[in-house]
């Protein structure tokens, strides 16, 4: 009797043991100075972490916001998320 198996939930898994941000999400937030996945969005403006998988921004008005303490993080001009205090550019946009 061969095993049968559902593909998704063996992707799924993999992406949990990879520590990477899931595959096919629209928005992605990669850092400036290397190129790696951030964050990344499956319900809109929400933004999780992808280190931990954590709620950690909400985009609103082209700002990134603090889910935790509601502080501003960064403004979005075009695809590039600038520092609020600095405007040294910190996160991109990739496109998918």
């Amino acid at each position: 009797m061969a095993l049968q198996t559902d593909p998704s939930s063996v992707q799924s898994l993999h992406n949990s043991l990879s520590g990477r941000a899931p595959t096919g999400y629209p928005r992605c937030l990669c850092r400036f100075e290397d190129g790696v996945v951030f964050a990344y969005s499956d319900r809109g403006t929400e933004f999780i972490r992808a280190s931990d998988r954590e709620l950690w921004a909400v985009e609103r008005d082209d700002a990134l916001v603090s889910a935790r303490s509601g502080s501003l993080l960064a403004q979005r001009r075009g695809r590039v998320y600038f520092a609020a205090d600095s405007g040294e550019p910190l996160y991109y946009e990739r496109a998918v």
